[in-house]
């Protein structure tokens, strides 16, 4: 048993095995991915939060950069991920690679360019971002080190998310602890041993990413869905099946740049303390996100099979079972959120003045850490049933037409208070409009006959 337990799930086991097991075993290598890359962003930030507030700042202000990298390769990926699962699902093996090679391929197409246009046009770019002269120089050579970074984090986001659609996580946890592993040590050597201050950041950031590509890059080409570029095509039908699940990511993703970049702009006008407190919060809650994200990447593969070949008990199943376990950890998350936010921050090396404004915005987020996560849930529900209007409102919601508002007019009525609220505000106002926007989405799996192979007769057996 713990032989096969090595071995990513095979089809049988995808449609057959307990639901509620299958998405644990596959939730883990999803997680220490998500949770991997989360904390090596935060170790950025905290290793030169030692330079003052100035410093933190400018690494924060790349965060919508990131934003922008991530929505072109979630957008690839998690869009043929899901196609890929449902085909995988009906046993539909060529089109699975096709799909596979056309994200790829148009990943590091975009990425290229839009890294090459941001590496000439940093400075404005960020300026009307909203960075404080103080921040500003710092920022563009932090954010020119992001840009060189993007194709490879592109690339190694789709081949993550095809390797994940096919049941095989554990490549994907390994190649981003790996990636983080290389990335944090360089960090500590160039940053605090050498002193190289953000360009030391800078570089074990390239490292980072191009470690965790290469073993990606290995892992794929181990296996039968690999990318192969003169698969390649502009066949409308190919792009409509990847963008009909990828679209909500590309929505999510540019959303949270954009309101990342509203943030910056309210933190800045209350001063490089304020804007260096949110980044260093956002950074934390961000972390707690990703152990979310990669609970559901677990789940997103289980609903994907069972939605392609029409199981939609299976798929009832595996959601109510990550939704309660979602909310129970999130719950405790938030507790022990809120009662050490200040020492927590501390820890990460921030001044004192820094640690305690963002020690609120942290407390006044952990109490609705539940919130955020069943929206995330929510998504990836409707993002893996190929549900593409209800994933997209769901998955702007949060992030823009519920945020937006709240950073425009909290900061400017209430000050301090309005900014570290607006991020609650907005999760306590997503998950209503997020429940009826998902209402009824496990009803739209279509039975197919003889699709699946028979369920076995007692629940948790292989």
């Amino acid at each position: 048993m713990r032989q096969a337990k090595a071995h990513p799930p095979s089809r049988r086991e995808m449609l057959t095995q307990d639901a509620r097991r299958l998405v644990l075993r596959l939730c883990a290598p999803c997680m220490l991915s998500t949770l991997s890359t989360g904390a090596g962003a935060l170790l950025d930030a905290t290793m030169v939060s030692a330079d003052g507030a100035a410093t933190t700042a400018a690494v924060g202000l790349s965060f919508p950069l990131t934003a922008l990298l991530q929505a072109i390769g979630f957008t690839l990926g998690t869009g043929a991920g899901s196609f890929i699962s449902r085909s995988l699902g009906r046993g539909d093996e060529e089109s699975a690679r096709r799909a596979a090679s056309c994200a790829l391929v148009a990943a590091l197409a975009v990425s290229g360019a839009l890294a090459l246009a941001g590496a000439l046009f940093a400075a404005p770019l960020l300026a009307f971002l909203g960075a404080p002269e103080e921040a500003l120089a710092g920022g563009v050579l932090y954010a020119r080190y992001v840009l060189l970074s993007g194709p490879m984090l592109c690339a190694s986001l789709v081949l993550g998310s095809l390797l994940r659609g096919q049941g095989r996580a554990w490549p994907v946890g390994a190649a981003s602890a790996a990636g983080s592993a290389v990335g944090a040590a360089l960090c500590a050597l160039l940053v605090r041993g050498l002193h190289w201050g953000l360009r030391g950041a800078g570089v074990a950031l390239l490292a980072r990413e191009a470690v965790t590509l290469a073993w990606l890059s290995a892992a794929t080409a181990r296996g039968a869905q690999r990318p192969d570029p003169r698969l390649f095509t502009l066949r409308p039908a190919v792009w409509r099946d990847i963008l009909r699940s990828g679209a909500p990511a590309l929505l999510r993703q540019g959303m949270v740049g954009a309101s990342g970049a509203l943030l910056n702009r309210a933190s800045a006008a209350l001063g490089g303390v304020a804007l260096a407190g949110m980044s260093l919060a956002v950074r934390v809650t961000s972390l707690i996100a990703s152990a979310v994200i990669g609970f559901g990447q677990g789940f997103q593969p289980v609903c994907g099979f069972a939605a392609g070949a029409g199981d939609a008990k299976r798929v009832d199943e595996a959601y109510r079972f990550c939704r309660r376990a979602a909310a129970i950890a999130l719950a405790l998350a938030g507790a022990l959120l809120y009662a050490f936010a200040a020492p927590l921050l501390s820890l990460l090396g921030a001044r004192a003045d820094v640690a305690a404004f963002g020690a609120r915005a942290l407390r006044a987020q952990a109490p609705v850490l539940w919130a955020q996560g069943a929206v995330i849930l929510m998504n990836m529900l409707t993002q893996s049933l190929g549900l593409t209007l209800r994933a997209s409102l769901v998955a702007a919601s949060r992030q823009g037409y519920l945020l937006w508002p709240m950073l425009f007019l909290l900061p400017r009525l209430l000050g301090e208070t309005g900014l570290v609220f607006a991020q609650s505000a907005a999760d306590l106002l997503a998950w209503p409009v997020c429940l009826l926007l998902t209402r009824g989405a496990i009803d739209s799996v279509s039975p197919r006959r003889g699709a699946a192979p028979p369920r076995p007769a007692l629940a948790g057996t292989d």
